[in-house]
């Protein structure tokens, strides 16, 4: 599958919503997961240098660090807010810096002679600027869940992996609609 290197960029993600609990240890064993499998899936996009997945560990590393080395388990009631605004800020500074994160994960399914070309570059700038707004959505419904979890926690939480589903969606149907519907002389 082409779409494989992104998809498995938000498997750690997956892993962490699933193995995580509300008690210190659970998160910190999902945490301790979350780095293994970042390693495991994302180690030959780790060597190449993806954004991604630097992120992923640099964050989930820093996050296992304060929580299970040095105890600042006061973080962990905002740990969502905190992982969906890091990954909303990698993610618009990939933008800003001229290196949208999806830009790598394109460059390794495509002709290098289209590296350069503007469109390409832009469709690639709206895939990770959708990316954003989908970490900045989650990133309200974990504010969300974070300041009523008994009156919109119970609904906002669980709506978090159906906007990670919708993203994925998108990362696969997306490229293939334009390759449909690519005119001839765009070639």
């Amino acid at each position: 599958m082409k779409n494989a290197g992104i998809l498995l960029g938000f498997v750690p993600l997956i892993v962490y919503g699933v193995l995580t609990g509300t008690f210190a240890a659970s998160v910190i064993i999902a945490l301790g997961a979350v780095l293994v499998v970042t390693i495991i899936t994302g180690f030959s996009d780790l060597r190449k240098g993806m954004i991604l997945s630097w992120a992923t560990l640099v964050m989930f590393g820093s996050l296992f660090i304060s929580v299970g080395l040095l105890n600042m388990t006061w973080i962990l009631p905002g740990m969502g807010m905190l992982i969906y605004a890091a990954l909303a800020l990698v993610t618009f500074g990939s933008i800003l810096s001229k290196t949208p994160f999806t830009l790598q994960y394109a460059r390794e399914m495509v002709d290098q002679k289209l590296w350069e070309n503007p469109v390409f570059i832009q469709v690639n700038v709206l895939m990770t600027g959708v990316w954003g707004g989908i970490f900045v959505i989650n990133l309200i419904l974990s504010y969300l869940t974070f300041a009523s979890p008994q009156a919109v926690g119970w609904i906002a939480s669980p709506l978090t992996y159906l906007v990670l589903v919708a993203g994925i969606v998108f990362t696969i149907w997306y490229p293939r609609h334009l390759l449909k519907h690519r005119s001839p002389a765009s070639e």
